[in-house]
């Protein structure tokens, strides 16, 4: 259950991701934003107490997210794998293509359905690897602002009503104020407070969090607010940086 958002920059190969991420209540919290070592790459982060995690970046600047895809069949509980293992396997990658590679060698069969989301500044290239429990189906998605939706609660209604309260603000997402404005729509609560409200509230299940990555040619930089962002949005984030390599890695 979450809401991802991708938005281009005014800098030459930039862009910000904005992410909520929607739990049970009785999930763990999770551990904020800390630099990892994958492969040879340094990436950044915030994790699960199991070391999985839902969105991150390397050094290579490749960025991913992850939403689960619960609006396909899901699988039997026996012998699956977390969806979370997936980010930190493939960020060891320097590239869209080899991580598509690595991806395609993943235990897929012992994971539920899921959509991978990778960009490449780089490349300017923004790439959905679509897995519905039994096949990928790979997508390019144009350099401009896109948003993802998903809910355990009936998932159609959920991104018909977040797309509509995405595109109520579509001519408001530019200019000096654009991340301003993306964060209060994530913090926001239209059209009213509840299952699919962006900031999403039920009994058993809220926005645990939101995690911001901005990116320049030479700098990644996360924000984490931990708890629902309409109330964490006001305090004090936790803020990780990470350099990026302008020259290709060696074994990219």
């Amino acid at each position: 259950m979450c809401t991802l958002s991708f938005l281009p920059s005014a800098q030459a190969h930039g862009f910000h991701l904005l992410m909520n991420r929607d739990e049970q209540r009785s999930r763990p919290r999770a551990l904020p934003p800390a630099l990892q070592t994958c492969g040879s790459r340094q990436a950044l982060y915030p994790r699960e107490s199991g070391g999985g995690t839902w969105i991150g970046i390397n050094e290579s600047s490749l960025t991913m997210a992850l939403l689960n895809w619960y609006s396909q069949p899901q699988k039997t509980a026996d012998a699956l794998i977390s969806r979370g293992t997936l980010i930190p396997a493939l960020l060891s990658s320097g590239t869209l293509r080899e991580a598509e590679e690595h991806l395609l060698n993943q235990p897929l069969t012992h994971i539920q359905p899921f959509r991978l989301i990778m960009i490449s500044p780089k490349e300017s290239l923004v790439l959905e690897e679509a897995f519905d429990g039994h096949f990928l189906e790979r997508k390019e998605h144009a350099w401009e602002r896109t948003h993802w939706f998903s809910s355990g609660y009936d998932e159609p209604r959920a991104s018909k009503n977040r797309a509509t309260c995405c595109a109520a603000i579509a001519d408001n997402l530019s200019g000096s104020k654009v991340l301003a404005r993306l964060r209060e729509l994530h913090s926001s609560h239209l059209p009213e407070k509840g299952p699919f409200s962006i900031c999403m509230h039920r009994e058993d299940a809220q926005t645990v969090s939101m995690t911001e990555i901005s990116v320049t040619e030479s700098l990644a930089s996360m924000r984490y607010h931990d708890g629902p962002p309409c109330k964490s949005l006001h305090d004090p984030a936790v803020e990780k940086n990470l350099a990026i390599c302008v020259k290709s890695h060696r074994n990219s």
